[in-house]
């Protein structure tokens, strides 16, 4: 390997340290840090002669069908997690009461506040970041999608450390399903946003309810 392809590596796996660690280390207000990550990562594209278009989100990739197999597969998740995982879970270990959304419970504006923050973030943000950005670069790595997923997933659930074991656990299954919408559905990057975007809605709407904890 010639020091032109080390140095490639070094900076691959650097601005990917970056914009997984760069929001734990740095925590802007505001989820402003994603703002910081997302011009790094066009800034690596760009100079790379790629676009976005490169990590599958592709103009007019949002459809009636996107939209309805985004709504399906977050109910899907949704009764996985509420009735698969958790319970599963629950037997195995002591698991400690979540709590991190328990300000929006019966606050209807600080629902909305949050729904909006999900789209942006946890749906928008989250999946270009992991999905599309650090999941094609490792690709280029491993020649596998799936090994790239796995890493990836791994990742993404370390990413949620804040929310304890439990939530890493569920946040890298989240990640391998969210990187099978994405791959099953022609790498149309639109269907992962959405999917997880919605089930993030279905979750915070149900905390808000009481019917989650």
């Amino acid at each position: 390997m010639n020091n032109q392809n080390v140095n490639q590596v070094i900076f691959d796996l650097g601005i990917i340290a970056f914009v997984v660690l760069f929001p734990h280390y740095f925590p802007l207000p505001f989820y402003s840090y994603s703002i910081v990550c997302f011009i790094a990562i066009i800034y690596y594209l760009r100079k790379s002669r790629k676009g976005l278009r490169s990590i599958g989100l592709v103009k007019n990739g949002i459809t009636i069908k996107s939209v309805i197999i985004a709504i399906l597969s977050a109910l899907i998740w949704t009764a996985f997690m509420r009735w698969i995982y958790v319970p599963l879970i629950s037997v195995l270990f002591t698991v400690p009461d979540y709590t991190e959304y328990d300000f929006i419970r019966k606050h209807i504006s600080r629902l909305m506040i949050t729904l909006v923050a999900a789209w942006i973030v946890g749906g928008f943000y989250e999946e270009i970041v992991f999905r599309g950005f650090i999941n094609s670069l490792l690709e280029k790595y491993t020649n596998s999608f799936w090994l790239s997923a796995c890493i990836t997933g791994l990742l993404f659930g370390l990413y949620h450390c804040q929310q304890g074991l439990f939530g890493i656990i569920a946040a890298t299954f989240g990640g391998l399903y969210w990187s099978f919408i994405y791959r099953y559905f022609g790498r149309n990057l639109w269907n992962s946003i959405l999917s997880h975007a919605f089930f993030d809605t279905i979750a915070l709407t149900l905390i808000y309810l009481g019917l989650l904890t």
